[in-house]
């Protein structure tokens, strides 16, 4: 006999240790094989013995792999009610304890559908898979903090303070990761340049005058991200990374996280001019256009394989005019030159 579905498994065992259960649908098949008797909203076992024989058959397993999944849910801190799809459940839950274990960031959810369903809809298509993600994923964002610095006003709601305010007192923000996970409290309505950094100490020297700045530490992008997606669609976007292949990657990973299109800092125009003066790549990792998918990021990869050099963000900031870089006009021409 082949497995039965994990909805119909869990209400004939009910039925089978209970002996007498509320109606539902799943157990139609019992009644109409003369196995259980409905009397008006309730069903009773008639013959116990074929129904344990059955359930034993198609049963038992797939509860296992529930009760196994339920207790690594559990284990990594995500409630959720695993009526269905038990295998599905299990090897996602596996999956992203897996990647916790291996990397700090967050995945892309269609990515990760893509490698466990052959489909990239499928997690978003089914309820249960869905709120596993959102559930691990909402858990990622509760840990660390968030740094930022305000250069225009920036209010917290609930507190009413000015985040600007502190940046001007202080230097810079620090929020605790659950507090500033609720981005919603935060008024960034009127933030119209944000500057993201993937290395603290150009993050702390970064002055631009205006806008905002996100301390974006390497590839844990969640918070950043988050903040990212909320804030105005016609805000522009500049991220300041290492110009290598690890820092291409966090570039691009923002990038499909929150489906914003950014500038990348040191572009090729910077790149060129200072060439000269920039050491050469040595590092056991290539630059390699095929691991990339934005054509701005590729184009960016060819030229450092070609020219075969590297620029951290500490070599690269004393060439930067920050009004230059955060200047509407270069980001109006870049947001016409990307292609997604």
């Amino acid at each position: 006999m082949s497995r039965g579905s994990l909805k119909t498994c869990l209400a004939w065992t009910e039925l089978l240790h209970a002996g007498q259960v509320h109606y539902s649908k799943a157990l139609e098949p019992l009644i109409s094989a003369g196995l259980a008797a409905r009397q008006g909203k309730m069903v009773t076992v008639l013959d116990a013995d074929t129904l344990n024989t059955i359930v034993s058959s198609q049963c038992r397993e797939v509860i296992r792999i529930r009760d196994e999944a339920l207790k690594l849910a559990q284990s990594m801190g995500i409630e959720v009610n695993i009526a269905s799809r038990a295998e599905e459940a299990l090897a996602l839950l596996q999956h992203l304890k897996a990647g916790q274990e291996e990397d700090p960031h967050c995945p892309n959810i269609r990515d990760m559908s893509a490698r466990l369903f052959h489909d990239s809809k499928h997690i978003e298509r089914v309820p249960m898979l869905k709120a596993i993600f959102a559930e691990w994923s909402k858990g990622r964002n509760l840990r660390g903090e968030l740094r930022l610095k305000a250069f225009a006003q920036l209010v917290h709601r609930p507190q009413g303070l000015d985040l600007g305010a502190v940046t001007r007192a202080l230097g810079q923000v620090c929020i605790p990761a659950a507090k500033a996970a609720q981005v919603d409290e935060f008024e960034l309505a009127g933030v119209d340049v944000v500057l993201t950094s993937e290395n603290l100490a150009p993050f702390e020297r970064m002055i631009p005058g205006r806008g905002l700045v996100l301390f974006c530490p390497g590839y844990a992008t969640d918070l950043p991200g988050l903040w990212l997606r909320t804030l105005p669609d016609d805000c522009q976007w500049v991220h300041f990374g290492d110009f290598d292949p690890d820092g291409l990657a966090i570039f691009e990973r923002l990038c499909l996280q929150t489906g914003r299109t950014g500038r990348f800092v040191p572009d090729l125009a910077v790149l060129k001019r200072i060439q000269d003066v920039l050491p050469g790549w040595s590092g056991a990792r290539q630059f390699d256009p095929g691991r990339y998918s934005l054509e701005m990021v590729k184009e960016l990869a060819a030229w450092g394989r070609d020219s075969n050099v590297f620029a951290e963000q500490e070599q690269v900031l004393r060439f930067l005019d920050w009004e230059e870089v955060c200047s509407p006009d270069i980001a109006r021409i870049s947001r016409r030159s990307s292609r997604f």
